[in-house]
């Protein structure tokens, strides 16, 4: 006998069934593995080949990072819709959809290449184009001006309409990837008779979000190396100079022919592996998911429905049904305590994603003085090899030793609280910033500017040169070769000659900067914080779907997604990025009307704001776990209920009451 309350609504039981296809629920684990992973190398992909487009298109760093927050926007505006509308219907061939959806985007975000070229430079004036980069750099009596605003000028059109397009593409991409997350995870859990390999099946799908930004490096790191037209560099240029423009638009092409191919299966899979032969149809779903929400909602109307007989409601009907009864649902998943403390503390541990592994290569890079490349390696080290080992194997160790609910909760504080400590830790590792010459501060205010004019570049008109072009004479850092003084290029050693401020010698390309090997000592820690940090994140997961009925698990896990891209996902670059910009010191611009790209950061007050920043905001996720402890103590969960009539003299704690 089951027992029922006066506010529930007993779900008709379905008759287990063997599975007589071929398909079983780990060809889709592996399937769902494969398109995981191509959507973890797109956005590590997307992220290493931001330079690129910025060189293309002109685009600004701002700009670029907005490209990153429309993907999770468009993830949000379909995670929720997904979720309603994907409720009694085949959940893998809605995840097909979306696989051919996000190959579609891909191939959209290669559109621009296609429609203004893949490279800016005029193949028929390379000889001029070179003379105008020695002619920008060196001290000249006689220097133009308006260079820069010509260009800017020339960019401005191509760089609005590429970025619409990109944009378009990227929110096409977040709306295509919302099934992967939500209803895949929840077909895996559903479909799987020992529910104590659910923490390591989906700890699998975790990491493997984990490890496919690896991939993505990777990619990018490979064809960042190749010239955008695929047919070779023109002569005189290189992979280092400004003007190099890699072949970022392969990339896509290739995850878009990625994604395609895992469509494929996904398309043959049936609607449930357990229960082959569903007794319940769509449209009873449907009913008894209006009737629980009239009853929580007291409404005293009942559905109309026709006796022996029931139709599929239309696409139109259950569109209208998501937006009336999207706010009953949501206040009903609210309302339960375990649920909204967990997905609290889920949203404020997003920043670790958000914010502190997207901004992570520039803090190394500018922090430690170490180039771009080895900048990635670096944060990949960090953030991809130990979240995604350590995700893998945390859920691995919730399977084996079978931990509950409350005992993984237990743990997953204990890890953030590791977190924590490696935020406030981090703040004591770092170098001093170098030093430029002519870089000077007004003491009353704390603002620093630039003085062009100095005894040995006064005739160099140095004003208008915007490219940031670092050389050093000795432990003497200049802006420029101009700001040195430089009047003769070298092209076979590729170096500037003739400086006055060097005593009319040679200058070295690039900064000088100060030894500091605090770079191991920071990667060591970060890398055993975040790896022990990250060991029971899968907690986070499975209390969700433990927290609410089989048939409110996608709405449950839609509706978390949603709050973690709002109020995580998307705000933590621009909040991080306004953080970091507190932290420039001297900002130098491509085109004047523009405050451009940040020369040089105060390291010191970058690395204690970056740090104390993540360390505030872990604080307030490892708050909100120890409240999800204290409620889940005092609560039956759903799938612990037991039939009335096994414990008549009993009196059980009230179980969560959340309904769909």
């Amino acid at each position: 006998m089951q027992h029922t309350t006066q506010n529930e609504v007993r779900l008709p039981t379905r008759k287990r069934m063997p599975n007589k296809t071929h398909l079983t629920i780990t060809i889709f684990l592996v399937v769902m593995l494969a398109v995981i992973g191509v959507q973890g190398t797109y956005l590590g992909y997307t992220v290493g080949i931001l330079t690129n487009l910025e060189r293309r298109f002109g685009i600004s760093s701002r700009k670029s990072g907005t490209l990153l927050s429309v993907y999770d926007i468009g993830h949000t505006v379909a995670v929720i819709l997904v979720g309603f509308m994907a409720t009694g219907r085949n959940l893998p061939r809605i995840t097909a959809i979306g696989v051919v959806l996000s190959s579609l985007s891909m191939f959209f975000l290669a559109l621009p290449a296609a429609i203004f070229g893949t490279v800016s430079i005029d193949q028929d004036s390379l000889t001029e184009h070179r003379q105008e980069y020695i002619s920008e750099n060196i001290c000249n009596t006689y220097r133009r001006s308006l260079t820069a605003d010509e260009h800017c000028e020339r960019q401005r059109k191509e760089e609005i309409a590429a970025f619409h397009i990109l944009a378009m593409g990227q929110f096409l991409a977040g709306v295509a990837a919302a099934p992967f997350n939500t209803i895949a995870y929840v077909y895996i859990d559903d479909n799987l008779e020992n529910k104590a390999l659910s923490p390591f099946f989906l700890g699998l799908l975790s990491g493997m979000y984990a490890f496919g930004p690896a991939f993505g490096f990777g990619l990018s790191a490979g064809l960042t190396r190749v010239y955008s037209s695929i047919t070779g560099a023109p002569p005189n240029l290189n992979i280092n100079s400004e003007e190099w423009v890699g072949a970022w638009w392969l990339g896509f092409l290739i995850c878009g022919a990625l994604y395609l191919f895992c469509s494929i299966p996904l398309f043959f899979f049936p609607k449930s592996l357990i229960y082959p032969d569903e007794d319940l149809n769509d449209a009873e779903m449907h009913q008894l998911r209006h009737e629980q929400l009239h009853l929580h909602t007291h409404h005293d109307h009942e559905l109309a429905t026709n006796e022996g007989t029931t139709q599929r409601p239309s696409f139109l009907d259950q569109l209208k049904s998501a937006v009336e009864d999207l706010p009953y649902m949501a206040w009903d998943l609210l309302k339960n305590p375990v649920y909204t403390s967990m997905v609290i503390g889920w949203m404020f541990g997003s920043y670790l994603v958000g914010g502190f592994t997207t901004y992570l290569p520039k803090y190394i890079e500018t922090q430690y003085g170490r180039s771009a490349s080895a900048a990635d390696m670096y944060a990949g080290i960090i953030s991809i090899g130990s979240i995604a080992v350590s995700t893998a194997l945390g859920g691995y160790i919730l399977t084996k030793f079978n931990l509950s609910p409350r005992n993984a909760i237990l743990c997953l504080i204990g890890s953030w609280v590791v977190i924590l400590a490696s935020y406030f830790l981090g703040m004591t590792v770092g170098c001093d910033e170098p030093a430029i010459k002519e870089l000077i501060v007004h003491t009353l205010t704390t603002r620093y500017e630039f003085r062009d004019v100095s005894e040995c570049n006064f005739e160099c008109h140095c004003g208008s040169v915007y490219h940031f072009n670092a050389v050093h004479y000795n432990t003497t850092n200049y802006f420029s070769p101009c700001h040195a003084g430089c009047r003769e290029f070298n092209a076979f050693l590729e170096k500037w000659d003739v400086c006055s401020c060097a005593n009319n010698g040679p200058v070295e390309n690039g900064l000088y900067l100060k030894e500091c090997n605090e770079i191991f000592a920071y990667v060591t820690l970060m890398f055993v914080g975040l790896f022990f940090g990250n060991l029971f994140f899968m907690t986070t997961m499975m209390v969700i779907l433990r927290a609410v009925h089989d048939c409110e698990k996608v709405m449950a896990l839609s509706f978390a997604s949603c709050i973690t891209n709002v109020l995580g996902f998307i705000p933590a670059p621009i909040i991080f990025g306004w953080i970091i910009d507190s932290a420039c010191i001297l900002w130098r611009s491509r085109c004047p009307k523009d405050r451009g790209n940040c020369v040089i950061y105060d390291n010191k007050f970058f690395r204690q704001t970056f740090h104390f920043s993540n360390a505030v905001i872990q604080l307030f996720a490892v708050i909100s776990i120890v409240f999800c402890y204290f409620f889940i103590r005092k609560r039956v969960l759903p799938e612990e209920e037991r039939p009335e009539e096994e414990t008549p003299n009993e009196t059980t704690p009230e179980p969560i009451q959340t309904t769909l």
